[in-house]
């Protein structure tokens, strides 16, 4: 597993190439796309390690109070 610096390295250095390379309306947006795949990627390691309950999670969303 890489660093939390090697990896902020990489993604700015990604992030630069793009600028360079399209300006600066493509990094602002490879940026934003970058979070949300982050995110994305977050929510399915969360889902798979089992500690999000996709039934309590769908009642909190709904506004819904769990019957404990």
């Amino acid at each position: 597993m890489t660093s939390a610096q090697t990896r902020g390295l990489l993604i700015g250095l990604a992030l630069g190439v793009v600028w360079a390379w399209l300006g600066f309306g493509a990094m602002v947006l490879t940026g934003v796309l970058a979070l949300v795949g982050w995110l994305i990627g977050t929510a399915v390691n969360s889902l798979s390690a089992g500690n999000i309950n996709l039934a309590d999670l769908w009642s909190d969303l709904q506004g819904r109070r769990s019957q404990s």
